[in-house]
């Protein structure tokens, strides 16, 4: 099929370690919408927060970049579906020229050779009229690869950093989230990350999946921390941790960002919302402490929060600030168990850090302390403690759509390298 491009003519505060608010950033007038991936037509908070930001059904004019994505054709046509479901016009809703892979469902136009879209000054200046830019998922190098070749800013890139100092919204999903912050993660796993030294090669989206953390330079959209994306689903909780441990002096702070929800970020306010259906899990090395340890990675009084159902936390002061139809869980706490048993892999019966940290830490009153293990069977592994102090702080909510819409604020986590040995038994064992 041939595609033809259009280009359109014309509350309750929590504190902890607060500090001074910082003058409002003037030059950065609009708004970031950084989704963790997965995005289900259903998630109508999502979509709808992005339209109201973008100008609203009828102001609304969105460009999509798929610089990302293999198939750019086919997964902007679902993005576009997914914006006429929400009430605007497919004219609304235009593609730009700029990617690195072949779109297999459009056998007449080769997308490939749209590598070079982003150094068009006619597509830059065509920025103006839009309201805001969506970022599809994919591959997030190959984002900078056509925005950012060699560090230097493609007249593309410098039209989107306008459109969002005017006051324009800056969006995307998985990919289009990791790109956002100025220390991008390009590849590798927790069990790497925190078991190898970082890699400076990448070698394709499999390295994105298992391998030593890779980090590359990011569009620098968001300046407050260091994104990552597929959280939950990909528990990518040990290389985010590992980056901001390795960036503590500028990004001490890091927002994992679950599947299927959204960290939406306010630079006036300097303030994040987590919507969605999953939440935002962050990830504070301020007063951490890196443990020099011969036996593995070791760190403690690293603070971790997680989010979601419209909760915020300011990226400066610190401050998380729940919704306000959620309930204290500390001090009328659901669970009353000493020792909560708490096991590893699948059969545990809250698996998610969200549900580990929020049900039996933070809503339990009889246990002060929660530890889960990460291991291969054999050899090195890490002891997992997250427990409580006086800063900690738990909120709770029945959220029909979401069922439990939890938050557990200022827990502290301690990684402390274990040696485990797992033998199996036969019935001949003794």
């Amino acid at each position: 099929m041939k595609y033809s491009i259009l280009i359109l003519a014309a509350c309750l505060a929590v504190a902890g370690c607060s500090k001074k608010d910082p003058e409002p950033r003037s030059n950065e007038k609009g708004a970031l919408v950084m989704v963790g991936g997965s995005l289900s037509t259903s998630n109508a908070a999502v979509y709808q927060r992005f339209i109201e930001l973008a100008g609203g059904p009828i102001q609304a004019r969105i460009a999509v970049i798929p610089a990302a994505s293999g198939q750019p054709v086919r997964y902007f046509e679902q993005f576009r579906d997914d914006m006429v479901h929400y009430g605007l016009t497919k004219d609304q809703v235009t593609l730009l020229p700029i990617a690195v892979n072949n779109d297999r469902s459009t056998p007449d136009v080769d997308e490939s050779e749209w590598a070079l879209g982003g150094h068009d000054e006619q597509l830059a200046q065509s920025l103006a009229q839009y309201t805001a830019v969506w970022f599809l998922g994919g591959d997030q190098t190959n984002i900078t690869r056509t925005l950012l070749p060699d560090n230097k800013p493609t007249p593309v890139l410098t039209a989107v950093r306008d459109l969002y100092q005017r006051g324009g919204v800056v969006a995307g999903t998985s990919a289009g989230a990791a790109m956002m912050s100025e220390v991008m993660i390009a590849g590798g796993d927790s069990w790497h990350a925190l078991t190898a030294p970082p890699r400076d090669r990448y070698d394709g989206m499999q390295d994105q999946e298992v391998g030593p953390l890779i980090v590359r330079q990011g569009l620098g959209f968001f300046k407050d921390g260091i994104i990552d994306q597929h959280f939950d689903r990909k528990s990518r909780f040990g290389r985010l941790l590992v980056a901001v441990q390795q960036h503590k002096e500028q990004f001490p702070v890091g927002y994992g960002i679950d599947e299927d929800a959204a960290l939406v970020y306010y630079p006036q306010r300097q303030e994040i919302e987590a919507l969605g259906y999953g939440g935002v899990t962050i990830i504070d090395v301020r007063e951490a402490r890196k443990i020099n340890n011969p036996h593995g990675y070791h760190i403690k009084d690293v603070r971790i929060s997680f989010i979601q159902g419209g909760d915020r936390y300011h990226v400066t002061e610190h401050r998380f600030t729940p919704h306000p139809a959620k309930s204290a869980t500390i001090g009328q706490e659901y669970l009353n168990i000493a020792e909560p048993v708490v096991v590893s892999g699948v059969f545990s019966r809250n698996s998610r850090l969200k549900d580990l940290i929020g049900f039996d830490l933070v809503d339990n009153k009889g246990a002060s302390e929660v530890v889960s293990y990460f291991h291969q069977g054999e050899g090195l592994g890490f002891t997992l403690r997250f427990r409580q102090d006086e800063k900690t702080q738990g909120y709770w909510q029945y959220l029909d759509g979401m069922k439990d819409n939890s938050s557990a604020a200022f827990v502290v986590l301690d990684v402390v390298p274990s040696r485990f040995s797992i033998t199996e038994l036969g019935p001949e064992s003794r």
